[in-house]
């Protein structure tokens, strides 16, 4: 007897119970990694569109997590990047609560270094910083081994070092030509 095809992947296909359980553990993780690296316009459907392919994968995925899930996500990311033309201009740091613990303008200087990096470094901060994930779940994320994950995090923080450091030494430099209002009069 033949069996129908569609008839063999419906029964590769994960129980509705389980995705529901998952979808529901991960929802607001996604939801935040879309957040932070896309317009408004864009998150509700990318988040959808993650766990779209998210589900179609379940069955056949080895062990699905939260990395593997932000791995799917990143993918449709950058294909919505690709479908608006454009990259992000600034990075968005506005759910990071840091003007709780940090004064504004230190905020802002953090920012300002942050959209100075390369995209590929933002996103592994990102990853480190903002999703709270371990190495080994971030260089799932990546696609990397654990070591080349480790390298491109240290090379990453050198570089916002550095762009931390031009933007003080540009401040410093600004504040040296601005005289006093009594000078002036």
């Amino acid at each position: 007897m033949k069996t129908n095809p569609r008839q063999r992947k419906s029964d590769s296909n994960p129980s509705r119970g389980e995705f529901e359980d998952f979808y529901n553990e991960h929802y607001a993780a996604v939801s935040r990694y879309v957040a932070r690296r896309l317009p408004k316009s864009s998150h509700d459907e990318v988040v959808a569109a993650a766990f779209v392919v998210a589900w179609r994968k379940f069955a056949s995925a080895t062990g699905p997590s939260l990395a593997w899930l932000y791995r799917i996500a990143s993918y449709e990311v950058a294909h919505e990047r690709r479908r608006l033309g454009r990259q992000p201009q600034v990075a968005e740091l506005n759910d990071l609560h840091l003007i709780d613990i940090a004064p504004l303008d230190e905020v802002i200087d953090v920012s300002r270094a942050f959209s100075q990096l390369s995209e590929s470094d933002a996103e592994l901060l990102r990853l480190v910083y903002w999703e709270n994930l371990g190495r080994t779940e971030i260089a799932e994320v990546l696609g990397v081994s654990v070591s080349t994950a480790n390298v491109r995090h240290h090379r990453a923080l050198g570089r916002l070092s550095g762009a931390l450091h031009r933007l003080a030494s540009v401040a410093d430099s600004d504040e040296s030509t601005i005289r006093p209002f009594k000078e002036i009069q």
